[in-house]
């Protein structure tokens, strides 16, 4: 279970990772009218989305978390289920 739940912070840091690139890749790419950053910002974004709509499940009652980042909870490994209050 220890392995799971790593696996899951892991995946929540890299599709945080691929929002907070994705912003300034998809404004550069815009205002300097570069397509490829543009392309990239919008595809990171969508990688953000579909791991945060696939994987970030509480390990315990397995529904699905809240997209939303906090960055009081997210930042460091102890995060809680606001449905179970599952801590992990």
């Amino acid at each position: 279970m220890m392995g799971k739940i790593k696996n899951l912070m892991k995946l929540r840091k890299f599709s945080l990772l691929c929002l907070f690139l994705s912003i300034p890749s998809s404004f550069i790419g815009s205002i300097l009218n570069i397509t490829f950053l543009s392309i990239t910002g919008v595809s990171l974004l969508i990688i953000f989305i579909l791991i945060s709509l696939i994987f970030w499940r509480c390990p315990h009652c397995k529904k699905a978390l809240p997209i939303r980042f906090n960055i009081d909870e997210d930042i460091d490994d102890n995060y809680s289920c606001p449905y179970c209050n599952g801590k992990f």
